[in-house]
């Protein structure tokens, strides 16, 4: 699997995060096991939302290349309204992204009374302390490894995200808070042109995201993407 600066740092912020609740719920009182349980969760579903988008909002102000294409809003929009295969494409990934966003909170209080109960009763009801951290650095990762499982395969091989404003330069593509660099490393990434229904579309091996860029001048484009973004 690929790594990136988004996956190290969620990995860490995580572990750190398991550690950060697990000695909060040694010390807390048992009443406040489910409340602290549901913060737990809501800070974790918070970091793997945030920490991609603020590790690229820093990279995205590299690029500097000369400005070659711009494409606004109104004019992408009005492409991806003739694109008649498209709401095809997408039903089943909302119908994923919706189950990814219940599921981990179905799998958290389905699976926390019986990790607690059942495994680690004698850990977390011991007077030891650091017998009772262990056994919520124990409950708490469990079950982030049972969320992260699940979800890894719920989750479409590839999920389809539209560009709707972006700028493409000689060093790379600019799009809001994240930047694609050229020439394109090809163990990361792979493109496809798709001339027919008029867009190009660069997919990150190591997100499953596939960045769809439509555009009214393909051929321009072609050239462009030919030039600058050989792979690497």
């Amino acid at each position: 699997m690929h790594l990136t600066k988004s996956s190290i740092y969620m990995t860490l912020l995580t572990m750190v995060t398991i550690l950060l609740f697990s000695a909060i719920s040694t010390y807390a009182p048992r009443e406040y096991f489910w409340p602290i349980s549901i913060l737990y969760v809501i800070a974790y579903m918070s970091l793997a939302m945030l920490v991609p988008r603020l590790l690229s909002k820093k990279k995205a102000m590299e690029i500097k290349g000369s400005l070659i294409l711009k494409a606004v809003p109104q004019e992408v929009m009005n492409l991806v309204s003739k694109d008649a295969e498209l709401e095809k494409e997408l039903k089943p990934q909302i119908t994923a992204v919706i189950l990814m966003s219940i599921i981990p909170l179905v799998i958290w209080f389905a699976f926390a009374g019986i990790i607690q109960s059942l495994l680690l009763q004698a850990l977390i009801n011991s007077n030891i302390h650091y017998m009772k951290f262990l056994g919520y650095v124990i409950f708490y990762s469990l079950l982030i490894g049972i969320i992260r499982v699940i979800t890894y395969f719920i989750t479409p091989k590839k999920m389809l995200m539209l560009i709707n404003s972006y700028e493409i330069r000689s060093d790379g593509i600019k799009a809001g808070g994240f930047i694609i660099t050229f020439p394109l490393d090809k163990q990361r990434y792979s493109m496809e042109i798709n001339a027919r229904r008029g867009f190009f579309e660069i997919y990150d091996k190591a997100t499953r995201y596939a960045y769809r860029f439509y555009v009214s001048d393909m051929n321009k484009v072609k050239m462009v993407l030919e030039k600058y973004s050989r792979a690497r």
